[in-house]
């Protein structure tokens, strides 16, 4: 009886029955792996509950003489070659027996006698412990030389109430998982929960990991009524050998005609030491063929194994699903065979001729001449053309409606339409064929063409461009100095102008407001001091004042025309001047001001 026909049972059977089916599921894991061990038998790691509740302590039903006699009835039912080892965990877990090989009834006496001796006075129930003990056994029974012809099986009793209240840093039930792991699907896992109220979801969700690959159950007999049957129905008759694979578990793989895949890995599991073949079926005739393994494979019992499948794809196969299955069939005629779809797909493969086109010359508001695009293919389907990276006034003329690809070569006419307004030059640009199969990728060939245009229309643009590009300037200018471009011309016309004052301080005129000659107004570039001041007249000396430009910057330098001139105190004979600066000219004294131009 398989396990999935024990869980539609379990959905409709009473309580009195699934003690009786509890009993039919362990025999049969027992009866699974009984046929691998022509060398040995199985390893039993019997765990057993004995914290005070499993005797009746707290209002719970004691059942705890019960699971003795279903464990001794147990031993009396185990086959020579099996082994038993024995815990008890409450709040902490205790090795009683450990690898007991039953060889003899002395042996089933002494496992007995301890079995008798054994008390349920635990003040906790420390599940997680006892589930970390009994992997942490199996991990070394797992390590042993005669390991491979073996099967080990753990089986708890508890009332499936985990109680962990004062024990410093107790192990929790789900963080066995890494055991789990590391033990690759080697232990069969029952916990047998005898509570009357509902037992620990943590034994659940342990039970289900994925890490036992589906070795694990939780069972239910609340009270322990049916415990005895379990040890009646411990050897049933041997089940049918089976075999159980898995697909690749990937994508689809796509892989290029003429190219050898990469590995597929098959995923393997018999409850019987088997020599196994496969078969590629191949329903298209697509000619891929099956190049590895090329030879039977050996399964050892309940070992997983990884079979690398690799096939030899053809230059000329079609591109697509090939529909392939894999047909694995054992020497041993009890097994039946299995087929297993492969994930394989064969990428589209897609050319294009000639990769560059030229379209000529064309007058704007024209049609191109017709040009031929050829696209080899190994798939068939409807395929779209497109144009990339072409300007607007550029499209397509034909063709409009999809494309009918065939399997070989395909030949696409193709026309392209110029606007009106047509901008003048050389312009490239992509000719895109876009299968509808998704799994092809776009096909591409580039495409020129040079568009023409009259001489009056060239002139115009010419005209128009400058005058904007004239009229940017002068606006970009305005912005930047703030003026208007009347402001802005006025500034042309000044540009070479002195600018500031002069300010006499020795003599004093005899009116203020004769104290103060403004440059400015005087617009002129040069002039000499003698011009602005009388009194430098009968001083024998003189200077000239001129606009002169640096490095884009205006200003405005001394002459000595005769005499001797200080400026700051210092004798110059040129020099330029800066906001402040004094001027002597033997009794007569300046200041010159210019805001904004200080001295550096």
């Amino acid at each position: 009886m398989s396990f999935r026909c024990f869980k539609q049972w379990l959905k409709y059977a009473s309580i009195p029955s699934f003690a009786v089916l509890v009993s039919i599921l362990i025999a049969e894991f027992y009866s699974t792996t009984a046929q691998t061990t022509a060398k040995g038998g199985i390893d039993w790691i019997l765990v057993v509950d004995t914290s005070a509740s499993m005797r009746g302590v707290g209002g719970t039903k004691d059942i705890f003489a019960q699971v003795q006699n279903s464990i001794t009835e147990f031993v009396n039912t185990a086959r020579v070659g099996d082994k038993v080892t024995l815990y008890t965990f409450d709040q902490d877990v205790t090795l009683h027996i450990k690898d007991i090989a039953i060889n003899s009834n002395p042996d089933r006496g002494k496992l007995k006698e301890i079995i008798k001796s054994l008390q349920a006075q635990g003040v906790r129930t420390h599940t997680g412990k006892a589930v970390q003990k009994a992997l942490q056994h199996s991990g070394l029974l797992s390590q042993k030389a005669d390991a491979l012809g073996r099967t080990v099986s753990i089986v708890f009793l508890t009332d499936g109430v985990e109680d962990v209240r004062g024990i410093p840093n107790p192990v929790s039930i789900p963080s066995n998982t890494q055991l789990l792991r590391q033990q690759q699907c080697k232990p069969y896992i029952f916990f047998v929960s005898l509570g009357l109220k509902e037992h620990e979801k943590q034994l659940n969700d342990f039970a289900n990991n994925p890490a036992l690959c589906n070795k694990g159950r939780v069972l239910r007999d609340p009270g322990g009524v049916q415990l005895n049957q379990l040890a009646q129905n411990i050897r049933p008759v041997l089940v049918k050998p089976k075999l159980d694979v898995n697909s690749p578990k990937t994508e689809l793989e796509r892989f290029l005609p003429g190219t050898t895949t990469k590995p597929l890995n098959i995923d393997s599991l018999s409850n019987v030491n088997a020599k196994v073949g496969l078969r590629l079926e191949d329903p298209n005739q697509s000619g891929i063929r099956l190049i590895a393994p090329n030879k039977d494979v050996d399964l050892v019992a309940n070992q997983p194994t990884v079979i690398p499948v690799q096939l030899q794809i053809p230059p000329e196969v079609r591109g697509g699903d090939p529909d392939l299955r894999l047909v694995m069939t054992a020497k041993n005629k009890a097994i039946a065979p299995i087929t297993i779809d492969l994930p394989v797909i064969i990428q589209p493969k897609l050319a294009i001729q000639p990769g560059s086109i030229d379209f000529g010359s064309i007058d704007p508001g024209k049609t191109t001449e017709t040009q031929t695009l050829v696209v080899s293919s190994n798939i068939s389907g409807k395929a779209n053309l497109q144009l990339q990276d072409n300007p607007p006034e550029i499209s397509l003329a034909q063709p409009l409606a999809p494309i009918s690809l065939q399997v070989g070569e395909t030949k696409i006419p193709v026309q392209l339409q110029v606007t009106d307004n047509s901008s003048e030059g050389q312009h490239t640009f992509k000719l895109i064929i876009i299968p509808d199969d998704p799994i092809a990728n776009p096909i591409t060939s580039q495409g020129s063409l040079n568009i023409l245009m009259p001489l009056g229309r060239k002139l115009l643009i010419w005209l128009v461009i400058a005058l904007l590009l004239l009229f940017i300037v002068l606006i970009a200018i305005c912005l930047i100095q703030r003026k208007t471009p009347w402001e802005l011309i006025h500034d042309l016309q000044t540009r070479n102008h002195l600018e500031g004052e002069l300010e006499i301080l020795e003599p004093l005129p005899i009116s203020p407001e004769g104290q103060y000659i403004s440059l400015t107004h005087r617009q002129v570039n040069k002039i000499p001091l003698s011009m602005l001041i009388p009194e430098i007249d009968a001083t024998k000396t003189d200077a000239e004042l001129v606009t002169i430009w640096r490095a884009g910057k205006k200003n405005i330098d001394l002459y000595c025309v005769q005499g001797v001139i200080l400026i700051n105190s210092q004798k110059i004979t040129t020099s330029e001047l800066y906001d402040q600066d004094i001027i002597e000219l033997a009794q007569v004294k300046l200041r010159f001001n210019w805001i904004g131009n200080q001295r550096p």
